[in-house]
């Protein structure tokens, strides 16, 4: 009976859930948006493998990959299969996107301008590339606001900020005044939202990053290993070369 008792006991101590954080100073908009401003530059590149879960219109797939992210507009990725075979290379140097399929018989190689046509078409996001990549370089962008107020939830403080036709953005911070999220509402109805979890203790980089996109039903979880951030990057490896006995086929414009 004992021994019950004590169980009992660990078990419900193990069940409380500990209180929300205190905030003993709640910082202004302004210093907030100061913060944010200061902090917009921090990472500029990254270099990095990554595991991605993509879920599109119900249909779910998942990679790993290696990738290069240079802003404003530069990316690589090398998308694994599960037997660690090479399914497919996508590259931009932020004019030209090229891509290299070998998920078929015979491989295929294609290129074109780095549109955003030309880019979903491959990686099913529907971002541009420009916002794809502040949004994983962890640099979410601001909307523009008339209006910007601080409100406690629980744990974290969020600020709001207002635009025009209904506009609004809602910015997260930890109490260590990280951001660990961020909503985009038009019209009351959220179409974007991340996520910022795991961050390094050596640089203070989120290493999970989750984006939804609920009007397109598309989430996408990406988890960085591996990871370097501001690290010189040859500008050459934005660009694939092109494959013996493989055809190039042109991507509209």
């Amino acid at each position: 009976m004992r021994w019950l008792l004590l169980s009992l006991f660990v078990l419900l101590v193990g069940c409380i859930r500990p209180p929300d954080p205190v905030w003993t100073e709640i910082p202004t908009a302004q210093q907030l948006l100061d913060g944010l401003s200061s902090n917009s530059k921090r990472y500029s590149s990254l270099d990095a493998a990554a595991s991605v879960a993509l879920t599109t219109e119900k249909k779910f797939f998942s990679s790993q990959q290696f990738l290069l992210l240079q802003k404003p507009d530069r990316l690589r990725a090398d998308v694994l299969t599960g037997f660690g075979q090479l399914a497919l290379q996508i590259a931009s140097d932020g004019e030209i996107l090229t891509v290299f399929l070998n998920t078929t018989v015979p491989a295929r190689f294609f290129r074109g301008s780095a549109s955003y046509e030309n880019l979903y078409r491959f990686i099913k996001v529907p971002l541009a590339i420009e916002d794809l990549l502040t949004l994983l370089l962890y640099e979410p962008p601001l909307i523009v606001y008339q209006h910007s107020s601080v409100t406690v939830s629980g744990k974290n403080l969020i600020l709001t900020l207002l635009g025009s036709d209904n506009n609004r953005q809602e910015l997260l911070f930890d109490q260590q005044l990280r951001v660990v999220g961020c909503r985009y509402f038009a019209a009351a109805e959220m179409y974007l939202s991340v996520d910022y979890q795991k961050f390094s203790k050596k640089n203070q980089f989120p290493q999970l990053v989750q984006l939804a996109m609920p009007l397109e039903q598309t989430r996408i979880k990406v988890k960085f290993s591996d990871l370097k951030v501001n690290t010189r990057i040859d500008l050459a490896r934005f660009s694939l070369k092109e494959h013996v006995n493989i055809p190039i086929e042109e991507l509209p414009d």
